[in-house]
């Protein structure tokens, strides 16, 4: 197995006992693509919806809860989120998948976000993922034992290295993801948008965790964060950096 697609082998590895179930919702978001479009600081789509995803799960505790199985099966509740955004890189002509993890989306600005998806997009591959890049070359079963040990034991790293939820998106070559896979309790994806400024957004969720009825309350409710807390946070940035001109 290539190097480039050895840390996606181990992640499907890793999903393959997770029972994930997914469910799609239409966003309206035409204002906050309007606000966005008029923000003179470029915001991504994957860090909006990271941002309005981890807000939800300060009134979603499961967003933040992970299952695990050893010693005995259990849920663990992370204090933060700790959002990982799929980042494409080519190394040495290679095409490679990296998790770039964000921690506490809830709590620091779109602008900071922004900058450290930035560096994951555009740093040194050797530096930004020096762990992943590291973890691919090692031999197949000490990567193997490496992720079992992360995934059912060292519940902290864990998290470091997977985080409490995944984005994912191809938007940008206008396709739609229909059923994400991520070694994680939830995955968010969304579509193109469309010249209403709708776009269908997936949740793929640990059913062991979450059930149903409150993912679908979870995508309304990061919906509504988008409609109204996000436009605001635009509004403000755009005012910011305005202000910051005139004063320049």
């Amino acid at each position: 197995m290539p190097a480039h697609r050895a840390l996606v082998t181990d992640l499907m590895w890793l999903h393959r006992t997770m029972p994930t179930v997914s469910q799609v919702k239409t966003f309206d978001l035409k204002v906050l693509r309007d606000a966005r479009k008029d923000c003179p600081r470029r915001i991504s789509w994957a860090i909006t919806f990271l941002r309005a995803y981890a807000l939800a799960a300060e009134e979603f505790p499961s967003l933040r809860r992970t299952y695990l199985s050893w010693p005995w099966p259990h849920l663990y509740e992370h204090p933060e989120t700790v959002g990982n955004v799929v980042v494409s890189r080519e190394v040495s002509g290679d095409r490679w998948l990296f998790f770039a993890p964000i921690a506490g989306a809830e709590t620091f600005s779109l602008e900071r976000q922004q900058g450290l998806l930035e560096r994951y997009q555009s740093g040194p591959v050797e530096e930004v993922f020096k762990n992943q890049v590291r973890l691919a070359h090692f031999p197949f079963y000490v990567r193997r034992l490496l992720w079992w040990l992360r995934f059912h034991w060292m519940r902290g790293k864990r998290i470091k290295r997977l985080g409490t939820f995944a984005v994912t998106t191809v938007a940008g070559q206008g396709v739609t993801i229909l059923d994400p896979r991520a070694p994680v309790t939830s995955t968010l994806t969304y579509g193109p948008m469309n010249e209403a400024g709708q776009c269908d957004v997936a949740i793929a969720y640990d059913h062991r965790v979450m059930d149903g009825k409150e993912v679908a309350d979870i995508l309304n409710a990061t919906e509504r964060i988008m409609q109204t807390r996000m436009v605001q946070e635009f509004h403000d940035l755009t005012w910011q950096r305005r202000s910051r001109a005139s004063a320049a």
